[in-house]
């Protein structure tokens, strides 16, 4: 009996499967559906500094379906926003070529041309209560098309999300005085009593750095003497501290403060607008300690 309950549960199951696979051979062998215009991407992130200016993204749109190679009309696509678009046309962005044309000659391949608008746009800092409630303005837009009725917009549409950043009050080039104290290469070193933080291995090194923006408080630099083949990211928190983070690539792990003088914290002076950094890897024979300040030149 038991035999028999798995034959036809078997047989059930071998007559779904078939059941399914003329479902799919139908719709894959079906060439009289439309052809339909899409975009590439159906989901788009733009993304800029809400500094002001004007920032231009091409989205590439093409033609799909069972009989593409036979078209020859032209095909004039226009790109509607719906309701659901918290994106404003004209505050937010502007289409540069809608509606826009799509001809055999470059096989129905085109792009949409978009200008982010950032002027009077203001962007809450990362780490403020604002930031945390803010949302990017979205763009939804649904495809119409004519020219040739046996081709449509595609019903998906496009959904293009307005990533603002706020402007980085920290980034631009400064002039950086460094003080690197090795335990065994020379100098003095922060574990001696007689410590003289003006005598440092290799003396005290003047140079620029540029601090590049990332985010709205978070900049990418070059670490510590070897700017040239490491990156470190430098962010200023809400409460002028320091976060500092060291590229994967540096073998060492990286921590922030000298492990030897606990009063000197990393941060930035609103007042003077200086960074000050101060940081530590641990190596053969003890600790590499380093000491920058960051005076900006602009």
């Amino acid at each position: 009996m038991r035999k028999l309950k798995y034959l036809f549960m078997f047989i059930a199951s071998m007559v779904l499967l078939t059941s399914c696979f003329d479902e799919y051979t139908d719709l894959d062998l079906n060439d009289d559906g439309p052809n339909l215009v899409t975009f590439e991407r159906i989901s788009t992130s733009l993304g800029e500094v809400a500094d002001g200016s004007e920032y231009i993204f091409t989205v590439p749109i093409k033609v799909v379906g069972p009989t593409v190679t036979e078209l020859t009309s032209d095909l004039t696509v226009t790109l509607v926003p719906t309701d659901e678009s918290t994106a404003v046309e004209g505050v937010n962005y502007r289409f540069n070529n809608n509606p826009l044309t799509l001809t055999k000659a470059n096989n129905y391949l085109g792009v949409v041309s978009i200008t982010l608008v950032t002027k009077d746009i203001e962007i809450p800092m990362e780490g403020s209560p604002e930031f945390d409630d803010w949302e990017p303005p979205v763009l939804i837009v649904e495809i119409e098309v004519t020219g040739d009725p046996n081709v449509l917009g595609s019903g998906k549409g496009g959904v293009f999300t307005l990533n603002y950043r706020a402007p980085n009050p920290y980034a631009g080039l400064y002039d950086v005085e460094m003080r690197y104290f090795h335990p065994t290469a020379g100098g003095s070193h922060p574990s001696s009593p007689s410590f003289d933080p003006d005598d440092p291995y290799g003396g005290i090194r003047n140079s620029q750095k540029e601090l590049i923006p990332i985010t709205g408080r978070k900049c990418e630099t070059g670490f510590a003497v070897w700017p040239d083949t490491d990156l470190c990211w430098i962010t200023v928190n809400p409460d002028n501290s320091i976060k500092f983070e060291v590229a994967d690539t540096w073998p060492y792990e990286v921590k922030l403060g000298d492990p030897f003088h606990a009063d000197l914290e990393s941060h930035f002076d609103p007042a003077t607008r200086q960074i000050f950094l101060y940081y530590h890897y641990e190596g053969s024979g003890g600790a590499r300690i380093f000491y920058e300040i960051f005076t900006p030149t602009f």
